[in-house]
């Protein structure tokens, strides 16, 4: 009887508790998260990173998207020399989101270099011990989007 009231003692428990864990999430869409807000608050490249040479210019269907994405090259130093989100423009937010869908869809990690309300100047980040991505591809890829209107290539 003791052995009885034991086990289901130990079932309840094991229930209650079980609905405690956590929630699985996608890892690889934290990780696409964390990846493109850690490369827009970096001055790139470190020894972490690298960047093309090349370069690709975007401009996005919407013209929010645009906006919040709009800065000039010397405000990006600024604001990344800092290297706390905080200072950047809070509508930037909705920006990230964007190359956060670029990043998980097309594999492409895409680095600001500038932007106004028209377009986006971006190169390719990828860590050092790799080898440069194939720009030709990259642009491919990131041409066909359905959230880019124009696109352009300047491969050095």
């Amino acid at each position: 009887m003791a052995f009885a009231k034991w086990l289901v003692v130990v079932g309840i428990t094991f229930t209650l508790l079980s609905g405690c864990e956590p929630r699985a999430t996608d890892d690889s869409l934290d990780e696409a998260t964390q990846r493109v807000h850690e490369i827009d608050t970096l001055q790139l490249p470190t020894g972490n990173w690298a960047l093309s040479n090349s370069i690709i210019q975007l401009s996005f269907c919407r013209d929010r998207i645009n906006q919040a994405l709009m800065a000039e090259q010397d405000e990006l130093n600024r604001w990344r020399l800092v290297g706390d989100i905080s200072v950047f423009p809070s509508n930037r937010a909705e920006g990230l989101q964007q190359l956060i869908a670029i990043y998980k869809e097309h594999g492409v990690l895409l680095y600001q270099v500038s932007g106004n309300f028209g377009s986006q100047i971006f190169r390719i980040a990828y860590r050092p011990n790799q080898p440069e991505p194939n720009i030709f591809n990259a642009f491919a890829k990131i041409g066909r989007d359905d959230s880019i209107c124009y696109s352009s290539l300047d491969a050095n």
